[in-house]
C-alpha cells in the first residue's frame, strides 16, 4: 500500500503538468468564403477569396464510407475542381500556404451524386 502512494505522489503532479503541443506555423489567414461554385457528375468545384500573401492554397477530401484520403494537392489558384469522385459524401478541405507558414483548415462537405 506504502508503495502504491509513494507511485501516485509522483504520477500527479506529472499528470497536471502535462500541456498540449502548441501549434507554431498558422501563421497565415485560412481561405475565406469557401463555396461551392458548380457540381456535375463525379465533380464539384470550389471557390474562395484570394489571399495577396499566398504561396499557394493546399486541398484535399476524405470520403466518408470508407474513410480514404486524397493526397493533398497544391494550387496556386483561388478556385479548385475535384474530378473522378465516386458518388457518396465527401468532406473537402482547403488551407492557404504563405511559404513560412499555413493557415487553419477549412472543411466543406457534400454529397457527390452518380
Amino acid at each position: 500500500m506504502k508503495n502504491l502512494f509513494f507511485s501516485f505522489a509522483f504520477l500527479i503532479p506529472a499528470l497536471f503538468s502535462f500541456k498540449a503541443p502548441e501549434i507554431s506555423d498558422l501563421s497565415c489567414p485560412a481561405p475565406v468564403n469557401v463555396h461551392k461554385v458548380s457540381q456535375g457528375a463525379g465533380t464539384i468545384s470550389f471557390d474562395w477569396n484570394d489571399y495577396d500573401g499566398a504561396a499557394g492554397y493546399k486541398v484535399k477530401f476524405v470520403r466518408q464510407s470508407d474513410g480514404y484520403t486524397s493526397p493533398e494537392t497544391t494550387v496556386t489558384s483561388s478556385n479548385y475542381t475535384f474530378s473522378g469522385l465516386a458518388a457518396g459524401t465527401y468532406s473537402f478541405y482547403f488551407t492557404t500556404d504563405c511559404g513560412s507558414g499555413k493557415s487553419e483548415i477549412i472543411g466543406h462537405e457534400d454529397i457527390i451524386t452518380g
